[in-house]
């Protein structure tokens, strides 16, 4: 079952359903199999209840591993040099490969009424199969959706799109923590108070919030829930944290990257971690733009560039 285990779990041939080794057998395929470890670009993570036993904890193995395998591999789609037409032509391979997987094994839990039940095997690893399938598909959308000519969901818009499951349990699948700085030396360097601003160099607001205004008005940057006052407020407060507002884009992230990078010369610490780190910026399906995926989105040909430079000159 190592060619792909989001297939070869539900083959009618030879499925999960016809693996019938005992525990002796699954230890030690178990002492034989390496565990990969998290993928570099992982956005998301799994909780998921641990496995009791060999059979299961073999078999969720084999689903990590095939996760951040194909998790690693998104990168090698999307290289620094592609056009955006050849980034939606591999967003669209990539999604279509993982919609397969999604209704196919939503398929066969219908077809033998799998319960969400924990405690028998087979229950357990193709509910962690689905658990996981989600967890790849929210990846591909958190990482590459600028590049996606369908609609994007929310993760428990995918479980309830595919699997039918109105009721998903959104603490199955989480963001990875940002790392945290770790320090043990008594340093006023280390010691030193994380940033709460992005260190507007400008005397004068006003040139400022007349770029924002028209960009809201050219290429619709902001979603209707977030105002151009806001995003001004947000750029060049001495303390973001103490604003209880976030920001949602309405523009892809493409141009939202552009934009961060026109604006930088006018800001101290405008770098695309610590707009991260703020948690303070969003796309319009509520996902947080990261420096994973504002870097990955770096363009030099698309539609709204041209706008925004004559809107900065």
């Amino acid at each position: 079952m190592r060619k792909n285990i989001f297939s070869s779990v539900i083959s009618i041939t030879n499925g999960l359903h016809r693996d019938n080794r005992i525990e002796r057998e699954f230890q030690a395929l178990l002492f034989k199999l390496k565990l990969e470890p998290t993928a570099s670009n992982a956005v998301f993570k799994v909780n998921y209840k641990k496995p009791l036993n060999s059979k299961k904890e073999y078999y969720q193995k084999l689903i990590l591993n095939e996760s951040e395998s194909t998790l690693a591999d998104f990168a090698r789609h999307f290289p620094e040099n592609a056009t955006i037409p050849e980034n939606k032509f591999c967003y669209a391979i990539l999604h279509n490969k993982l919609d397969k997987h999604a209704k196919d094994i939503s398929k066969y839990i219908a077809q033998r009424e799998i319960p969400e039940d924990l405690n028998d095997d087979t229950y357990y690893i193709i509910n962690y199969l689905k658990v996981s399938i989600i967890r790849l598909y929210a990846e591909l959308q958190e990482q590459y959706g600028q590049f996606s000519n369908s609609t994007l969901y929310t993760i428990p818009e995918i479980a309830e799109k595919y699997f039918n499951d109105v009721k998903f349990n959104k603490e199955l699948i989480q963001k990875i923590d940002s790392p945290r700085k770790v320090s043990v030396k008594d340093t006023s360097k280390n010691n030193r108070k994380p940033k709460t601003s992005f260190g507007f160099r400008g005397k004068d607001e006003s040139d400022l919030f007349k770029i924002l205004e028209k960009l809201q008005l050219k290429i619709d940057l902001l979603e209707n829930r977030t105002s151009t006052k806001q995003l001004l407020q947000i750029l060049t407060t001495d303390d973001f944290t103490a604003l209880d507002f976030n920001i949602y884009f309405e523009a892809n992230t493409t141009a939202i990257r552009y934009l961060f990078d026109k604006l930088k010369p006018q800001f101290a610490n405008l770098k695309l971690s610590e707009i991260e780190r703020s948690n303070k910026f969003y796309t319009k399906n509520d996902f947080q733009l990261t420096a994973q995926n504002l870097s990955s989105s770096k363009q030099y040909i698309f539609k709204e560039k041209e706008t925004i430079d004559n809107i900065f000159k």
